[in-house]
């Protein structure tokens, strides 16, 4: 074979490479059933407890419980993070103790392997919390630019859903200490990036629906950071 050859097939294989590393693995939503008499008949094959919280999270007297997933897998050796993926599952709980699954979140959670070389073969985390009845997921990952992520989310009443009602985003430069934040409060729609005020739609986003790759994208792209 000749060395163009060669060299186009490398670099092909790196490409691909590439493009399979970039590719997430996420839960199957349709393994999660949606009743349950306790809280492990919704963790599928694959899959394994990291953490459960247990809160009154629709004002109804009884409580509801958040799990936590991740991939129940082996690590392949102890120099690289075993990189897992993660899941977050919320149930309600009604009076004769019946579980009902209210949301699926499957590409809220960043993997055990996404924490850059900021946290390099350890694994990243996933802080999930409640206050006041509100479910708090905060995250960071990076290099020398270290990206730091909050979301917060509500019951909605009226869908019977867990609404994104804030989203905040903030970069830091550990080598020079310069930082830019983005700030959005999806009830009032009022958003600050870097101190600036500026309105965003009152749409409705949902837990199932967020991705937070794509919204740290979109506050990279109007803090000028990408």
């Amino acid at each position: 074979m000749s060395r163009p050859c060669l060299l186009i097939l490398c670099l092909f294989a790196f490409a691909f490479s590439c493009f399979a590393q970039d590719e997430r693995t996420t839960i199957k939503k349709s393994l999660i059933p949606a009743t349950g008499n306790d809280t492990r008949d919704f963790i599928p094959s694959g899959w394994k407890l990291e953490e459960q919280l247990s809160s009154d999270l629709n004002n109804d007297g009884t409580p509801d419980y958040v799990l936590k997933l991740i991939e129940n897998k082996p690590a392949k050796n102890s120099d690289e993070v075993n990189d897992r993926a993660r899941a977050l599952i919320v149930l309600l709980q009604s009076a004769d103790g019946k579980l009902t699954r209210a949301a699926i979140a499957d590409k809220l959670l960043q993997c055990t392997g996404c924490g850059g070389a900021f946290y390099g073969v350890v694994d990243a985390p996933a802080n999930v919390k409640i206050e006041n009845n509100v479910i708090v997921v905060e995250q960071d990952h990076g290099s020398r630019e270290v990206s730091d992520v909050t979301f917060r989310f509500r019951y909605d009443t009226a869908s019977q859903r867990f609404m994104l009602i804030g989203f905040d985003y903030s970069e830091r430069d550990r080598a020079t200490a310069k930082s830019s934040s983005e700030s959005t409060n999806y009830l009032t729609g009022v958003r600050k990036t870097n101190g600036k005020a500026s309105t965003v739609p009152k749409t409705k986003v949902f837990m199932d629906d967020v991705d937070y790759e794509k919204l740290e994208e979109g506050s990279v792209k109007r803090l000028g950071l990408g």
